[in-house]
């Protein structure tokens, strides 16, 4: 389950090594006439190596950048699973895992949407990245609609997203594969989260010195009482958490899901897995901006279950609190999962995703019109209605791309580490 496909790493030495590949999408002048409408741009998550010296020192050279110059505000990482190969090597895993960043977002720099869509099952890969092109389009469609009642958006998009899933190109192979999917919609100081899944968005606040976290999004567990009852009323069969591995839906008996929601999942939506996102809203409230170490929130954290299995949201929050730049941040947070996942169970390893943003990273004075004409907003609405910012044919890195990724230098199984131990002592 793990952003962006996955392509040999020679093939990716003409990107910057910032973890924040970036575009700017045109907007359709035929629709919008002359209005000064702001684009939005997408950043994909970038594939993050091991954390062996030579990345750790392209790190600290690099500095996470945009297409509109901006820094240090915006970290996203991505690393593939690994699972167990012969001789007790690790064999890496396609990542299934997608994650972008819009913004500006719906025509304003006071707006953004992050997302991170996790795919599993045998092609769940290509129903998360059918997410990832289609879903932030289609939720700036009706900009004001969407800052009129965000919760009413998300929640139709997603839902049609996946009744296009179940019955339009995908519908075969999205029988038993799916997605989950985590959105969290900025507005100005207001934050909307929608969960379809066990993906999370975390809060990182400073309260009276200390570092605190809070949960903006709730996992979308088969055992919760509420998600049980609707999937037993479905028919279906739902087994309990133990030694360590997650509850489940099964479908038929065969099929095992460890979520009670999803996109995609044909096989399962029978048995009461839905795709409908739970919505919570907050607000945010950034410290004081002249006052040093004032309490307030301070980022958000966006991430695949591949960071929360072993990493809680409090751990993951001190993980990256001491760091200022979003990217380092990030990467500090994705590579501490990495070596969980092999204390924890060897040479397997989930895909690994994560989106930081430090606060506040809006940036509404942008959006203030020249002195003597209109907002760019009011004069969009006077040219009647827009089509989506984000167009068709926009490229992503890895985008479609199949086959395995070669481990890093260094990477290998605890089993093969522990053989060199020993051929070093004798």
């Amino acid at each position: 389950m793990g952003c962006a496909g996955t392509k040999e790493r020679d093939e990716e030495t003409e990107i910057p090594t910032n973890g924040l590949v970036s575009y700017a999408c045109q907007l359709n002048e035929q629709q919008l006439g002359k209005a000064n409408v702001r684009a939005s741009s997408i950043y994909q998550a970038k594939e993050l190596g091991s954390p062996r010296p030579s990345s750790l020192e392209a790190l600290k050279k690099t500095r996470s950048i945009n297409a509109l110059g901006e820094s240090d505000n915006i970290g996203t990482h991505t690393r593939h699973g690994v699972m167990p190969a012969a001789r007790g090597f690790s064999a890496a895993k396609i990542n299934q895992d997608r994650g972008v960043v819009v913004w500006p977002f719906n025509g304003s720099f006071n707006e953004a949407l992050l997302c991170v869509f996790d795919g599993h099952g045998a092609s769940g890969e290509r129903v998360a990245e059918f997410c990832m092109q289609n879903l932030p389009p289609r939720f700036e469609r009706d900009p004001e609609e969407l800052r009129a009642d965000p919760a009413k958006v998300l929640s139709r998009v997603i839902i049609d997203a996946d009744r296009e899933i179940l019955n339009g190109n995908l519908a075969t192979l999205a029988r038993s594969c799916g997605t989950t999917s985590i959105i969290a919609y900025f507005q100005g100081n207001r934050i909307w989260t929608a969960c379809s899944g066990d993906s999370r968005v975390v809060k990182g606040s400073r309260q009276g010195g200390r570092i605190v976290s809070q949960d903006l999004s709730e996992d979308c567990k088969p055992d919760v009482p509420s998600e049980r009852a609707r999937i037993q009323r479905c028919g279906g069969v739902v087994s309990p958490a133990y030694l360590g591995r997650p509850s489940r839906v099964w479908a038929n008996g065969r099929i095992g899901l460890a979520m009670s929601r999803s996109l995609g999942d044909g096989e399962c939506k029978r048995y009461g897995v839905i795709p409908d996102p739970e919505i919570k809203q907050f607000e945010l409230r950034p410290p004081e901006i002249l006052v040093p170490e004032s309490d307030g929130d301070l980022f958000v954290i966006v991430a695949s279950d591949g960071v929360w299995e072993f990493i809680s949201s409090q751990e993951a929050c001190e993980i990256v609190a001491p760091h200022e730049n979003a990217h380092r941040a990030c990467a500090a947070l994705v590579q501490q999962a990495a070596q969980r996942w092999k204390e924890n169970e060897g040479n397997y390893r989930d895909d690994i995703t994560a989106i930081v943003v430090v606060l506040p990273f809006l940036q509404p004075q942008r959006d203030a019109p020249e002195p003597g004409s209109a907002s760019p907003l009011a004069a969009a609405q006077t040219e009647g209605p827009r089509t989506p910012v984000i167009e068709d044919g926009a490229v992503f890195i890895n985008q479609g791309a199949v086959g395995i990724t070669r481990l890093e230098a260094g990477e290998v199984s605890p089993v093969l580490q522990q053989a060199r131990v020993h051929v070093k002592v004798s």
